[in-house]
């Protein structure tokens, strides 16, 4: 992984919950949050997993 995606990902990972949690705190127990933000980020996490992995497969079939 580049150290940019791996920094968009860690900045993903790490922005959704603190907004989510900063936001809902008063309304929403912390483990309604967190389960919340796990959700939000899988997607993105799985997304970008996915593509260095094709990625990383297409260097592999064209050499």
């Amino acid at each position: 992984m580049s150290p940019r995606r791996a920094l968009l990902t860690s900045a993903i990972m790490a922005v959704v919950p603190t907004l989510l949690f900063s936001t809902y705190s008063g309304k929403f127990s912390t483990l309604i949050i967190l389960i919340s933000s796990i959700l939000i980020n899988w997607p993105v996490i799985r997304w970008l997993d996915d593509r260095q992995w094709y990625r990383e497969w297409i260097k592999k079939e064209s050499k």
